[in-house]
């Protein structure tokens, strides 16, 4: 059952993908519960019926200033029930429909999911902006690797 479920969502993820990379805004709001939370990444947190409604209006805006591509890749997703999470990145390309200048930007992404009547619906969505690999300052990481040897050795 676990498998069918996970199947399922992948194919959500599927529709979700396709309503960006059509324009399509309904497709898009199908894939979401009519009361869900949204903490998408340089954007205000909105919850049930407001949710919905900026997350039409920034997809309507979105697709009229850009033709979108988006690559969802999948990490995991844990079923439990009628329950499940998923987590993973969102390569956007946004291409802009005046001047052709092309923007690629990577999220993170976690999503909780519920199924009712039969549907898995997106119930809970955080998404932020992928930052480059960054390396601790030396200081910080000789005391940390000093801290760990310390506790050991006791």
């Amino acid at each position: 059952m676990v498998r069918d479920d996970q199947y399922e969502i992948s194919a959500a993820k599927t529709e979700y993908r396709e309503a960006y990379n059509s324009g399509d805004v309904e497709r898009l709001l199908s894939v979401f519960e009519d009361g869900f939370t949204d903490c998408s990444a340089n954007e205000p947190s909105y919850y049930g019926a407001e949710a919905r409604r900026a997350l039409e209006l920034r997809s309507r805006h979105l697709f009229c200033r850009y033709k979108v591509e988006l690559f969802v890749i999948i990490i995991d997703i844990v079923v439990k029930g009628d329950f499940a999470f998923d987590w993973g990145w969102h390569k956007m390309r946004l291409i802009d429909k005046q001047s052709g200048e092309i923007t690629d930007t990577k999220y993170r992404y976690f999503e909780i999911w519920n199924k009712s009547e039969g549907n898995w619906k997106i119930h809970y969505i955080i998404t932020n902006k992928e930052m480059p690999p960054q390396m601790l300052p030396e200081e910080e990481n000789a005391a940390s690797h000093s801290a760990v040897l310390g506790k050991a050795a006791s």
